[in-house]
């Protein structure tokens, strides 16, 4: 058998080659003066801005504050943005992953990498707030605010943390620092905004994303796109399996914690949700067990991403990474939840 400190050296191995491929493929972009389509979409956006230019146009949905992001990327030398735009994802998710080379083979991650996008913040959010759940943590309210970034990516950690405010309230009749570091944090993103341009959430929501296959990530939306068109019919089904998963998820408490349970289920329902955006369930992913479980999900990601790019329906692959995480957390063995949640949650969850 391979002792634990072979393990190490061969996990050390693996990970140094990973990280050299992902070095290469930023070199090369620089080399060329030419980033992946998203992030040259992201920075002309930022460049109208800079402008004063009108910025919801084509290929334009994120809220102004999301902008200002892009704009702050544009403003940066292009070498300099370029590193800096897909590097921090890749770094964000070995640092919460451990350093462990299994995050670099998660497909959603490699996706998000070539592609240049744009759900760092709504990472980073989930881990800060997941890893400050007590109410009395003020850091875990602001954290929760830069899953605002992307709205869709913070409905659920946002309704979860209000469920949590309502139990404290109730419990101690003071308003949590939690609570307060939310509050904060969200009106530092966005008020900058509304000084620059009040009326711009009218306009950004007029400007809707039209639904289409290649943009879902859900395995229930895009399931149902096989056998009929978004609809009534479509919308009351959809609703009725988010029912039916979210109260599962939230009675079935030793498989792991809710928020976990509760955002697998948001991916799996979800048609706001796109395979990049997948980079938010890296918090979820705790152990050993889950963890090859995700590289194995990722396989066909992976086959689609090296062959079929610009296959819309391809793309259909990635679909089954949530499920199959859901499947897994609530089949694991007991003492592995256990073992791999100790110390990530407050000691007097008020969920529970």
């Amino acid at each position: 058998m391979i002792n634990a400190k072979s393990k190490r050296l061969i996990e050390l191995a693996l990970l140094t080659f990973l990280i050299l491929l992902y070095l290469l493929y930023v070199g090369f972009v620089i080399s060329k003066d030419q980033g992946p389509i998203d992030y040259e979409t992201f920075m002309q956006i930022g460049a109208r801005f800079l402008g004063g230019e009108e910025v919801y146009i084509e290929n334009s949905y994120y809220p102004l504050p999301y902008v200002m992001v892009f704009a702050f990327f544009s403003w940066l030398p292009r070498p300099l943005s370029m590193a800096l735009w897909l590097l921090l994802p890749v770094v964000a998710g070995l640092w919460i992953s451990g350093w462990k080379p299994w995050v670099l083979l998660f497909g959603p991650l490699f996706a998000h990498f070539v592609g240049g996008q744009s759900a760092l913040f709504a990472l980073l959010g989930f881990q800060g707030f997941k890893k400050n759940l007590s109410e009395d943590h003020w850091r875990g309210g602001a954290w929760l605010a830069l899953t605002l970034l992307k709205p869709q990516l913070g409905l659920v950690p946002v309704l979860f943390a209000t469920y949590l405010w309502w139990k404290s309230w109730k419990s101690n009749r003071r308003i949590p620092r939690q609570l307060l570091g939310w509050a904060v944090a969200t009106a530092l993103l966005y008020i900058p905004s509304f000084i620059i341009r009040p009326d711009w959430p009218i306009i950004w929501l007029s400007n809707p994303r039209p639904f289409f296959e290649r943009a879902m990530a859900g395995f229930a939306p895009r399931t149902l796109l096989f056998f009929m068109e978004p609809g009534l019919f479509y919308g009351l089904i959809l609703v009725s399996l988010a029912v039916g998963l979210f109260l599962l998820a939230w009675r079935h408490r030793a498989a792991n914690s809710r928020l976990d349970l509760l955002m697998l289920s948001y991916f799996i329902v979800s048609p706001l949700v796109h395979d990049y955006d997948l980079i938010q369930l890296i918090p979820t992913i705790q152990d050993r067990q889950i963890h090859w479980t995700a590289v194995l999900l990722s396989i066909p990601s992976w086959a689609v991403i090296l062959l079929a790019y610009e296959v819309d329906s391809a793309w259909y692959a990635v679909t089954i990474i949530a499920p199959g995480l859901l499947l897994a957390y609530l089949f694991r063995r007991p003492q592995t939840y256990l073992k791999s949640s100790a110390g990530s949650l407050p000691t007097h969850h008020p969920a529970e």
